[in-house]
């Protein structure tokens, strides 16, 4: 194991459930929790990025977004496979730092914003695929995103969010407070989606995770 991420989950043993660790989980912003939250995700997303990207079957012809892109494994993956547009939701300007030295492409679009709200940036049934690693934890309220990301997905549209609810546990409540599959599955369902799950193991702890699929139903 490299020192870094040793010792960054050496640092995580010690605060996780604080506020400041999982906000930093959420959005890495502050010197050192920051750099614990960018080395833990960049390390324990590798596999899973690859993985997500692939149960999403992205097509040459799709419209993507990632929502949470973080340091970009998944992008680097979505982009191979699609030459139309390309939205990256990161509120982290540490990530979006690193969005932009990827230089990804043209059709790549990194935005600031928060993903409740994206009319500016992404028209009404105009997205194919939705992607969201490690993100859904900390969307509240939930059905706020779920409604926005149901607006902006086309008519047979899928989605798919990567999740370790076992790993997120202890996180404060007040800041991820969606730490059930089956609750976020009832809140897609609510939200007009069809919606299934299934556990994908790749071989290490760290990289074992939850597939919730949902698919915006045809008009």
């Amino acid at each position: 194991m490299k020192l870094d991420l040793f010792l960054a989950r050496k640092f995580f043993s010690l605060f996780d459930g604080t506020g400041i660790m999982t906000r930093n989980m959420r959005k890495p912003s502050t010197p050192v929790f920051g750099w614990v939250a960018t080395t833990l995700m960049k390390a324990g997303n590798a596999k899973v990025a690859v993985s997500a990207v692939q149960e999403l079957r992205v097509s040459q012809t799709d419209c993507v977004c990632e929502v949470g892109s973080g340091n970009g494994l998944a992008l680097l993956e979505i982009v191979k496979q699609t030459s139309q547009a390309v939205y990256a939701v990161e509120i982290s300007r540490i990530f979006r730092s690193q969005l932009r030295a990827l230089n990804l492409g043209k059709n790549v679009s990194i935005l600031d914003h928060d993903a409740s709200n994206l009319k500016v940036e992404i028209d009404d049934n105009s997205i194919d695929k939705l992607i969201g690693i490690n993100l859904v934890y900390f969307l509240a309220p939930l059905n706020v995103y779920l409604d926005e990301f149901f607006r902006i997905m086309k008519p047979g549209g899928m989605g798919i969010f990567a999740c370790k609810f076992d790993k997120i546990q202890n996180f404060d409540e007040t800041l991820a407070p969606n730490k059930s599959e089956s609750a976020v599955m009832q809140a897609l369902r609510q939200s007009g989606f069809k919606t299934t799950s299934n556990f994908i193991d790749l071989g290490d702890i760290n990289s074992r995770y939850i597939a919730i699929k949902f698919y915006k139903p045809f008009l």
